[in-house]
């Protein structure tokens, strides 16, 4: 993951700024839903589709699951709408969710999931800068180093934050948290 020059504190910033406007602490957990209502974002579920589009709806959350989290469409007067695959389970949505979310806050361009060669059409920084900061708006630095020093166990910081288990490992482990606790003792 290549991120250019001080994108990580960046992120965490907007993680925490996004804290202060719903009234919340920085270590605190985050509602989402509140920032898409703001945002004028809708949520649509891919099951929605399944009476449009039977056949693909099946493919992308039974056949192959594992090949459609979300995706931001443009719509409209310049809407958005993320379609989100909710057969994954509701922690992961939560993740997907939130990388689509980072996608609008970093101002990301649109662009189409297929190129017109019938090819994957992926701008690589712009998906890693999601990759960091989605994770980021649900689990900040400062409920990472909060997660370690209250000693809470896995199970019960992915309940807390509602997040899965390889988020809070890659938040606990990208923002630090286990290292800033130990130093705190010197």
């Amino acid at each position: 993951m290549s991120l250019r020059r001080g994108f990580k504190t960046r992120a965490n910033q907007i993680s925490v700024r996004l804290r202060k406007g719903q009234g919340r602490g920085p270590e605190a957990s985050i509602d989402l839903g509140t920032i898409f209502e703001r945002l004028s974002i809708e949520i649509a579920p891919l099951s929605l589709l399944k009476g449009d589009c039977q056949a693909a709806v099946r493919r992308l959350s039974i056949t192959d699951n594992g090949s459609f989290s979300a995706a931001t469409l443009p719509v409209d007067s310049g809407r958005r709408i993320i379609v989100h695959n909710d057969s994954h389970d509701p922690r992961r949505q939560r993740g997907n969710l939130a990388h689509e979310l980072a996608h609008l806050l970093l101002g990301h361009p649109f662009t189409y999931p297929i190129d017109p060669s019938g090819c994957r059409n992926v701008d690589r920084d712009i998906e890693d800068e999601a990759s960091w900061l989605g994770p980021t708006i649900l689990v900040s630095n400062e409920a990472a180093l909060h997660i370690v020093r209250q000693g809470f166990n896995e199970d019960t910081a992915c309940e807390m934050y509602g997040v899965s288990l390889p988020l809070l490992r890659m938040r606990i482990n990208g923002s630090g948290a286990r290292i800033r606790h130990r130093r705190s003792y010197y």
